[in-house]
């Protein structure tokens, strides 16, 4: 996900959902760096979240 903010720039953030029912969990991150546009901050997030999926 992207959103601008106020400076022009773009954050980005990644959704990661597991589980099922009363068992299920998101987790949500949001990361620091400013994007100069969507694109790249769309892919810094999913570089991310794949990488995390990974590590757990």
């Amino acid at each position: 996900m992207t959103k601008l903010n106020s400076d022009g720039g773009f954050a980005a953030s990644v959704s990661i959902q597991s589980g099922k029912g009363t068992s299920s969990t998101t987790r949500i991150m949001r990361f620091k760096p400013s994007f100069t546009s969507p694109t790249a901050a769309l892919h810094y997030a999913s570089t991310e979240g794949v990488a995390w999926a990974l590590q757990n």
